[in-house]
């Protein structure tokens, strides 16, 4: 079996980085509503120079990237430690079940222990139950929390 071999993203990764990012987005919500190549990596070269806090780990099998998580370092959280968030998970459809997305779970808690950090946190839809259920074959515990999201493209919290 190939190697999976995951690093942090540089700014030369960008292409790489947004190209799994359509992927993603094609694979979740199809090409009707996935934005094109070109915006998708004005995206990310935009989060990668302004440092807004957005990292991205990339998998590669045989020197091709193949998966991607996307996620954030978040304090204080518990007792000061802070916390990895991670906001996306994805493994292209020809690289799954060959350990890419157990791989880049692993290298996040990795990176999260070398930053001093306490846990990972993530979502998934309610609906996706092989991601609920990868995440629970690792170890991750289902926590009983509510989900609150503000759609900022709507007058919601405005001073107006």
């Amino acid at each position: 079996m190939t190697p999976i071999v995951i690093r942090l993203a540089t700014s030369e990764d960008a292409p790489a980085v947004a190209a799994l990012i359509r992927s993603l987005d094609l694979y979740y919500v199809g090409p009707e509503v996935a934005q094109p190549m070109e915006p998708t990596l004005a995206m990310v070269e935009r989060s990668m120079v302004e440092a807004e806090g957005t990292r991205y780990a990339l998998a590669f099998l045989d020197g091709r990237p193949v998966g991607l998580a996307c996620f954030a370092v978040l304090r204080p959280g518990f007792r000061l430690s802070g916390l990895l968030f991670v906001k996306e998970l994805f493994v292209e459809h020809q690289a799954r079940g060959q350990a890419v997305g157990a791989g880049l779970m692993r290298w996040l808690a990795d990176y999260g222990r070398a930053h001093g950090l306490s846990r990972i946190d993530l979502t998934t839809e309610g609906t996706n139950t092989r991601a609920q259920a990868f995440y629970e074959r690792l170890g991750g515990e289902r926590m009983d929390k509510v989900f609150y999201r503000f759609n900022l493209s709507t007058d919601v919290l405005s001073n107006d």
